[in-house]
């Protein structure tokens, strides 16, 4: 499946070369990601801009994250044909396909106690909250706004067992229970105009650590204000996973540059690395196979154009709770 014209995806035949320093993999279940939904690059540029970004995309395969079954791997690799696996692709690469030839690097063997489906909602996700909060885990409170979507239900799980004693959830009223279930310990609704007053009052003073994953530039999501209303109300860290064209060139040279950060403030733009994250994605497959990491899989999807079209629509209304995965091939 690939982004076509007009913002629409396409089912399309397209001849893989794999090559022999990677894992050739028959894909079972992708991932859903919002930033699939919004063309990768789509939340990077401003809406002038927006035709580039369908340009740049147009004919790419879909997706990042993956689970599927080894076909073929290069010596040495720890991998083996038929070995059951996980993993991300680089960027517009894809995943929403039979096929991928993915880097060593970015492969590991799937949780025992996961289905494929269960699997392949982890990476992108699981790597985001890993990568962004393991530089804070001596820190002992959090708040995660948007903490019932795709990403947010994995941050409260991940900073819990990177120990956080103190975790707000922030969602709506209907989603405290889930949350609480996935290890928060306390739950603030967003609807309240009063959630920096709320969060205040639970730890008493300023959280150490704000995770937002609902600000962008859309402005559906840019109307809370978020980073502004909660502006003087953490003490180490605000990381968001969307924002503005200059936000994310900032956060690019943050990238290269990490020792720059510091000229940055706290607020940090968080942008995943998927080279060389195999050790990560270990991590992630010890937390769920002890059962300490659990993704909620919010729907399957089926893997057709309308099926994929239809769940980019539910991701873009902002209602989604949990992930959405693509089932690839049937699981017997």
């Amino acid at each position: 499946l690939i982004y076509g014209a007009s913002n629409q995806v396409a089912l399309v035949t397209k001849q893989l070369n794999p090559s022999k320093n990677n894992v050739l993999i028959r894909v079972h279940a992708a991932g859903l990601n919002p930033v699939d939904a919004k063309q990768v690059i789509g939340d990077k540029l401003p809406p002038s801009f927006q035709s580039l970004s369908s340009q740049i995309t147009k004919g790419k395969t879909i997706g990042f994250d993956f689970s599927g079954t080894v076909l073929r791997s290069p010596p040495s690799s720890g991998f083996e044909e038929g070995d059951a696996v996980f993993g991300t692709m680089p960027a517009l690469s894809g995943t929403l396909c039979d096929y991928v030839d993915a880097p060593v690097h970015q492969v590991c063997h799937k949780p025992s106690t996961f289905s494929f489906k269960e699997a392949a909602s982890i990476p992108l996700v699981g790597l985001t909250a890993l990568q962004a909060l393991r530089p804070y885990e001596k820190c002992k409170s959090i708040a995660v706004i948007g903490a019932a979507g795709g990403t947010g239900h994995v941050v409260i799980q991940i900073a819990k067992c990177l120990g956080f004693s103190t975790i707000i959830a922030v969602s709506s009223k209907r989603n405290h229970e889930f949350c609480k279930s996935l290890g928060a310990t306390h739950v603030v609704d967003y609807h309240d105009r009063r959630v920096a007053e709320d969060i205040q009052n639970i730890v008493e003073d300023k959280v150490d650590i704000i995770f937002d994953c609902v600000t962008s530039v859309d402005q559906r999501d840019a109307a809370h204000g978020y980073p502004k209303v909660l502006r003087n109300f953490y003490r180490e860290r605000y990381i968001r996973l969307g924002g503005t064209t200059s936000d994310w060139f900032r956060a690019g040279w943050e990238k290269i540059l990490p020792s720059f950060i510091p000229c940055f403030g706290k607020e940090k733009l968080f942008w995943i690395r998927f080279s060389r994250s195999s050790r990560e994605l270990e991590q992630l497959k010890l937390w769920c196979e002890v059962g300490q990491l659990r993704p909620s899989i919010g729907k399957e999807i089926h893997f057709t154009e309308k099926a994929l079209q239809d769940a980019f629509d539910d991701i873009m209304s902002r209602r989604v709770k949990g992930k959405l995965v693509v089932k690839v091939k049937d699981e017997h």
